[in-house]
């Protein structure tokens, strides 16, 4: 069987586990308990997974259509568009309400760019990264990609297809370079969504190999990654330690990209020992189903605990009992996430009639 056939990885869900996790932690803990460890970098392993993910579906959509001799370009997008909006779209849009609810400031402020899917934009021009909303520029990012990559896949001639992603992949630094240089206004260049396109057209890239006979053991390709993750752990510790490497800076996205890709190209070859057997354990793979409703909701639950337990913001709770509250934290987030992947997301959520269903396991 292709891998372009598999159904749903199971690991991958374990590392889905891991990278919220990470996420999380790198928005409730303080400096001090990260250790200079970057945690954020789990949200890039999401952009990556999705990018290969999705482009595997696309690529399936594009094969079968082209099979069938019949028009169906259109069809394919509406019922690829249609699958988004019921598993991806309708869960962000109640944790948008969520947020407006326990008054996180910036989306009660401009809730339009948020419904609207452009708040990478907006957050790009903020000093602060807005609490309760931050990670939004990320779901921003994610539904544009939705919209605008099947038009790409379905629509660049075959031959050209990995020049294109290779062309998606060289300019996001070269965007992030001059949005930098050229734009001091804008405070955070990496949410523009020019300057985050390696993540998903480099998990594309993976995909198309995949799909044109690679072996997810390749190991040129088990190489390249191990390399580039190497690089970008020397050039995020020049950065941390104040001494950034001029240049090079700007490709540093781009190699955790590579680096995931052969994550996960590692991943779908199968894990087996201690490593399988963690990412298989029933708890990871639990917190993995459940990793996109701890990213919704994680940032906008300190503020509805700070509206009905804000005691847990008394001086007692500093220092080594911070951990009760970081505890209370994510009690509340899995409820909600679980409450998300019961009615909004799993196999019996709710659902819209003039929906299709994605029963593919993405």
């Amino acid at each position: 069987m292709r891998i372009l056939e598999l159904n749903r990885n199971t690991q991958l869900d374990g590392w889905r586990a891991f990278a919220v996790i990470g996420v999380m932690w790198f928005h409730w803990a303080p400096p001090a308990w990260r250790v200079g460890l970057p945690f954020e970098i789990g949200l890039y392993y999401f952009l990556t997974l999705t990018g290969f993910l999705i482009t595997r579906i696309l690529l399936r959509e594009r094969e079968a259509g082209e099979k069938s001799g019949k028009p169906w370009r259109a069809a394919a997008l509406r019922d690829f568009l249609k699958r988004r909006f019921s598993r991806i779209l309708v869960p962000c849009y109640v944790a948008m309400l969520f947020a407006l609810l326990v008054g996180a400031a910036d989306i009660l402020q401009h809730p339009l760019v948020y419904f609207a899917h452009v708040s990478n934009f907006h957050i790009a021009w903020l000093e602060h990264w807005p609490p309760g909303t931050a990670h939004y520029w990320t779901l921003a990012i994610q539904m544009q990609f939705y919209l605008l990559w099947p038009l790409v896949v379905f629509f660049t001639p075959q031959k050209w297809l990995g020049r294109v992603f290779v062309f998606c992949i060289a300019l996001a630094p070269v965007s992030r370079f001059i949005v930098e240089n050229g734009f001091p206004e804008i405070c955070h260049p990496g949410t523009i969504t020019s300057s985050a396109l390696d993540y998903f057209a480099v998990g594309a890239l993976l995909a198309l190999a995949l799909k044109r006979g690679m072996n997810p053991t390749n190991q040129k390709f088990r190489l390249a990654a191990c390399l580039s993750c190497f690089v970008y752990v020397v050039l995020h510790s020049a950065y941390e330690s104040g001494h950034e490497i001029p240049g090079l800076c700007y490709i540093q996205q781009t190699l955790l990209s590579v680096a995931f890709a052969g994550l996960i190209s590692f991943t779908l070859a199968g894990s087996t020992g201690i490593l399988g057997r963690l990412l298989n354990h029933p708890a990871v793979q639990h917190v993995g189903r459940l990793s996109y409703g701890l990213y919704l909701f994680h940032t906008s639950v300190p503020l509805l605990l700070g509206w009905v337990m804000p005691f847990l913001w008394f001086p007692v709770f500093s220092g080594p009992l911070l951990g009760i509250r970081l505890i209370v934290f994510a009690l509340v987030s899995w409820g909600l996430a679980w409450l998300c992947w019961r009615w909004l997301e799993g196999q019996d959520r709710l659902r819209f009639t003039r929906l299709a269903t994605d029963a593919r396991g993405c």
